[in-house]
């Protein structure tokens, strides 16, 4: 078999729909079950994945096929040998009154981060996570005031140099350009405060639908949509397995290093995800990471 691992930060607000309301928000996102961190499930990575494929015209449809597997009315035929994860979050952005934004994370989120770019082959010499108390916010560069605000809640900074090496080792998974502003705003909170961030930060918009001909708003059109916010950062897995299409058996790197090289070029590596795709959501910037970089 063959990985990569690969970072994905959003560029425009994104909706990856849970389909079912929860109390008042008529269309949440997708969160995971027992962490209630945002995510994009496999599934619907695989179909923007799989829709990006179909639409380039730069894979034959034979790859295709080997990769995501027949369509529907072939199905019995063979399985597609490509594993797609969920997307997982890494970096949340949250408004502080203090400055300018900060990219949050928790100790839990790296630790399960350095797990998986371990399966994936990455071999990383990462740092000891330093304790963070509640109520606590580690950075890498010193903070003029006293507090940190973050969204409503004030957080005592303290300056900890690890987060330099920890900024330097998710630098690979973000564009070269980002790298000073990730080492600047990186931020670290402890894992209950950053759930209860999960909850409370993430935007949530009302939309209305208007009578063309009276321009008021048609009855019941009223609804509210969850987003996650433009420059969050996620990171997935793509796994290949041996081909079993007999009419393509390349092997499992190669077919990899295809489909990420034909999708994703320097410079033009972007990826639609999610919904209201019409109205400019969901597009993500792709970083591959290649080995040896961490």
């Amino acid at each position: 078999m063959a990985h990569r691992l690969i970072g994905l930060m959003t560029q425009t607000p994104l909706h990856a729909g849970a389909g079912s309301a929860t109390e008042v928000i008529d269309l949440p996102i997708q969160r995971e079950a027992h962490t209630d961190w945002p995510c994009v499930f496999g599934s619907s990575m695989k179909g923007a994945l799989r829709a990006a494929a179909e639409t380039h015209g730069g894979l034959n449809e034979q790859r295709i096929t080997t990769l995501f597997g027949p369509d529907a009315a072939n199905a019995s035929e063979h399985a597609g040998n490509l594993l797609v994860s969920d997307a997982r979050l890494l970096l949340l952005p949250i408004r502080s009154l203090t400055g300018h934004y900060r990219w949050v994370t928790c100790p839990a989120l790296l630790r399960r981060c350095l797990r998986d770019a371990q399966r994936c082959g990455h071999v990383m010499d990462a740092p000891t996570l330093p304790a963070v108390a509640e109520g606590e916010a580690l950075v890498a560069r010193a903070v003029a005031n006293q507090a940190l605000y973050l969204e409503e809640f004030s957080f005592t900074p303290r300056v900890e140099d690890t987060l330099n090496t920890l900024a330097e080792l998710i630098a690979v998974l973000v564009d070269a350009d980002r790298e000073e502003e990730l080492a600047s705003q990186l931020t670290l909170v402890d894992d209950d405060s950053f759930r209860h961030l999960c909850r409370s930060a993430i935007p949530v918009q009302p939309h209305i639908r208007i009578k063309n001909d009276t321009k008021t708003v048609a009855d019941g059109a009223l609804w509210y949509e969850e987003n996650i916010s433009p420059d969050t950062l996620f990171y997935w897995t793509l796994t290949a397995q041996p081909s079993r299409n007999t009419k393509d058996e390349e092997a499992p790197d190669a077919m990899l290093n295809d489909l990420l090289g034909t999708l994703f070029p320097v410079g033009q590596a972007w990826l639609q995800v999610g919904g209201n795709e019409t109205v400019g959501m969901g597009w993500c910037q792709v970083q591959e990471v290649r080995y040896g970089q961490v």
